[in-house]
């Protein structure tokens, strides 16, 4: 996912579940809203698993105001999600109680501001707060480990050893400078929508990592 800078509704290369209008959410106030993106409780105060499980609570107070803006200014289509729609079955629940899945991100109960946009580290550090980058790609972006739920990433140290332009075209094409095409997995296509202000702020912090 991507910043939304300058007071705009319309995502700017990021990538958002929507829930239908068909359904409950019509009837949420956008403190509702902003409460399930931001830790996971819909409005009746239940537990929403997937959310929770996402890095969404990090999008700062005036980004995720923009995504709800956005969310609102979808039209109506499809049909009434299923209420639960992320409802764990017996396996799952087990599963849980076993202590085999994770329990969900930490509840955030302060206010989130995000540094201003631009070519920079710090800013690149905030977009990739919110991503799921590290879920596959390991805590310090050095790659996956085995085990881990999601699919094992690689080391992203590979990107400084690469230009700029080339870092930017890779996640444009999902070819990398050296011909390899990026797995399906790898959600380059929506990282690719960023433009190129936030994808050199990426580019920018993936080449200040500190390695050991």
């Amino acid at each position: 996912m991507a910043a939304m800078r300058g007071g705009s509704s319309r995502p700017n290369g990021i990538t958002i579940l929507t829930m239908s209008f068909t359904g409950p959410l019509k009837y949420w106030t956008d403190g509702e809203i902003f409460r399930a993106i931001r830790n996971g409780v819909d409005a009746n105060g239940r537990w929403l698993t997937i959310m929770s499980y996402t890095n969404a609570s990090r999008l700062s107070d005036e980004d995720t105001k923009a995504v709800i803006a956005y969310i609102r200014s979808v039209p109506a289509a499809g049909t009434q999600t299923p209420d639960p729609p992320d409802r764990f079955s017996l396996l799952g629940a087990a599963m849980l109680g076993a202590g085999m899945l994770p329990s969900g991100k930490p509840i955030v109960t302060s206010s989130v501001t995000a540094p201003p946009k631009g070519p920079t580290a710090e800013f690149g550090e905030y977009i990739l707060s919110y991503q799921d980058c590290r879920e596959c790609h390991g805590a310090d972006l050095n790659g996956g480990v085995p085990g881990q739920l999601p699919p094992l990433g690689p080391d992203l140290d590979v990107v400084k050893y690469w230009k700029l332009e080339e870092f930017i075209a890779t996640m444009r094409t999902g070819v990398d400078p050296n011909g390899h095409t990026l797995s399906e997995q790898m959600p380059w296509r929506p990282i690719g929508r960023m433009d190129d202000v936030e994808l050199q702020a990426v580019y920018e912090y993936l080449n200040h990592l500190p390695r050991s």
